[in-house]
């Protein structure tokens, strides 16, 4: 597909899903009622054929599960928990097949200098480390509970892997048990890079990279460029008038490129102010108008590049670099259906530093591709594309065309929950570009009529913490889906059906896992949190939440937020107030309206925080 199809197909959608649709004096119909139909281009057809709700729920997508090596493609199948090794020089044929404990949920590839491959298990703390000639005779090694990038350090023949929760663990890449662990505080790592003596680690929501040293002290940091949106500003808080800018966020993927330097690929968030009104999450006017659009930035010894914005990406969980550097291939999650799933753009447009490039369509797109998680480049111009469902690496000789497939078999895991919250609904936002993995992007975004309210994180029994919504004005999915999804978003309308399949799988994310420091810290923290404190009186059952709408003295009444995995969700409150679990207790965020918390003293506030980190 050439760039103006692109662009062709950008403005259909626009069309399709309200940009340029009349106003509709007609009533809402009930969202248990199939309404006007508005067909996404971008979602799985199979969303329009038929519910289907996996016994066991598809994990969320993270994207970046392919490693080419030797003529070995192996492919970390999150879906069906296993490992696939296939031989793509020779027989272009399945090698073998590796199968994981449930819920191992493989995630990163690395290999090393002697060939072996190693296999992030995000869902069980552990990597699985093997030859590719004899995949099943491998190694599982306990590394942390929520490990998410590896790297291979040549000179040292040291895996690192970062983890969720803070972690980086250093093993030997020859097997055996971790040989150090440091941790850097404020935790969400995603992925890591070897550069030299130092570590190169990203943090997931807000896309920052940190040099960190051996004992895990952060020597420096960088993030992504910001980029002004110049349809846009707004009258901020103290009654000036500004321009919005598009801020980085979500990195979902960071790779060393062949020449040593770095790039991420990750998305952009808008700061204007939103309007509560169909169609509001397409208010930029930039590229496609979406408030989340994605970017890839090149990280060199001079600083962060200020690339464009990628016009009709969505969910960009992966990308890669040509041996010879002079492509990058990004892979867009969101659009599942195939149409512009995989976009090829020329490097040298993305590592330029010119202020505000704007917004940029690919060179072309891979056809044929549908649900892509993964992409990796081989020699000899190879391109090699992982899709999910159905199970399938498509390769492409890059110089002449040719291109094959290789049918990695296993059953279907088509789940109509998991579609609707990963697509492009319209024009690229997806309920995972806000909710990256199920969780949140760490931003608080600024609504008009309301201020500023920090995104909610979706992990957990979500349906059972009802009313939604930071002001409780939603009260049950279906009310959300109709206002946020249909309406917001522009996506299509939900049956009855659909909704309850959104939410069956929202209901399956598993919670984050987080070790305890201090047992007895976390204990006199939990005697505090339900005797003392009072803390319990409002946030009770397994939830932690009893689902009312309260004024605890931060300007208004708002819900009474779970608090499961809350220290994995930094900033805490509707407005953000808190970027760490012992600011929540500034008199700023609260005072005694927020439990009986003004009468702690300093240590009493230390166990408190404790038992928080653990929930």
């Amino acid at each position: 597909m050439t760039r103006n199809d692109w662009c062709s197909i950008a403005l259909a959608s626009a069309m399709l899903t309200g940009c340029f649709r009349p106003p509709d004096a007609t009533p809402t119909p009930d969202p248990f009622t199939p309404g006007p139909e508005a067909r996404s281009p971008f979602i799985d057809p199979r969303f329009y054929e038929g519910n289907v709700t996996q016994e066991v729920a598809p994990p969320p997508i993270s994207g970046g599960t392919l490693q080419l090596h030797d003529g070995w493609a192996i492919a970390a199948d999150a879906d069906r928990d296993r490992i696939v090794v296939v031989d793509y020089r020779r027989a272009r044929a399945v090698h073998a097949e590796v199968a994981l404990p449930p819920g191992a949920e493989p995630g990163r590839v690395v290999t090393d200098g002697a060939g072996r491959a190693h296999v992030v298990l995000r869902g069980i703390g552990e990597i699985y480390s093997f030859d590719p000639e004899r995949p099943r005779d491998g190694e599982r090694r306990a590394v942390c509970p929520m490990p998410r990038g590896i790297a291979h350090d040549g000179a040292r023949d040291l895996l690192h892997v970062a983890c969720r929760g803070g972690e980086v663990v250093s093993l030997p890449a020859a097997g055996g048990p971790s040989v150090r662990e440091m941790r850097v505080e404020g935790g969400d790592l995603r992925d890591v890079v070897v550069d030299g003596d130092t570590l190169l680690v990203t943090r997931f929501r807000n896309a920052e990279l940190l040099r960190v040293s051996v004992e895990g002290a952060v020597m420096d940091r960088v993030a992504p460029s910001v980029v002004t949106d110049p349809f846009n500003g707004f009258i901020d808080s103290t009654g000036v008038w500004r321009e919005a800018v598009f801020q980085p966020s979500v990195a979902w993927r960071t790779i060393s490129m062949p020449s040593g330097d770095v790039a991420m690929v990750h998305q952009r968030a808008s700061d204007t102010e939103l309007q509560l009104a169909p169609g509001a999450y397409y208010a930029t006017g930039f590229c496609d108008g979406s408030i989340v659009q994605s970017a890839v930035t090149v990280f060199t010894d001079h600083g962060a590049s200020r690339a464009p914005n990628l016009g009709t990406s969505s969910l960009p969980v992966d990308l890669a670099v040509s041996t010879d550097e002079t492509e990058i291939a990004v892979v867009n999650a969101g659009n599942q259906s195939g149409e512009s799933a995989v976009a090829i753009y020329p490097l040298a447009a993305l590592e330029t530093r010119v202020e505000d490039q704007g917004c940029m369509f690919p060179n072309e797109t891979v056809a044929g591709v549908q649900n892509p998680v993964a992409v990796a480049y081989g020699e000899g111009g190879l391109l090699v594309v992982q899709q999910r469902e159905p199970a399938r690496l498509v390769m492409i000789e890059r110089t002449t065309g040719q291109r094959f497939e290789v049918d990695l078999g296993g059953e279907s895991r088509f789940d109509t929950g998991h579609t609707i919250f990963h697509a492009n609904a319209s024009r690229g936002t997806a309920c995972a570009s806000c909710h990256p993995e199920g969780g949140e992007d760490g931003r608080t975004w600024l609504f008009a009529g309301l201020g500023p309210r920090r995104t909610p994180a979706m992990h957990g029994d979500v349906t059972e913490t009802a009313p939604f919504h930071w002001d409780g004005d939603l009260p049950d999915l279906r009310a959300l889906s109709e206002v946020v999804f249909t309406g917001r978003m522009s996506g299509p309308r939900l049956s009855g059906t659909q909704v309850n399949a959104l939410g069956a799988w929202l209901d399956e994310l598993p919670a984050p896992v987080v070790t305890p420091r201090d047992a007895i810290a976390v204990q006199r923290g939990r005697e505090l949190f339900f005797g003392a404190a009072e803390c319990g009186t409002c946030h009770s059952g397994a939830m932690l939440t009893n689902n009312t709408t309260v004024d605890v003295g931060t300007g208004g009444a708002f819900q009474v937020p779970s608090l499961v995995g809350a220290s994995q969700r930094l900033p805490v409150m509707h407005d953000g107030c808190a970027t760490t679990m012992r600011e929540r207790f500034d008199p700023s965020c609260g005072g005694d309206a927020h439990g009986a918390t003004q009468r702690l003293d300093d240590a009493q506030i230390g166990d408190l925080v404790a038992y928080l980190e653990t929930l």
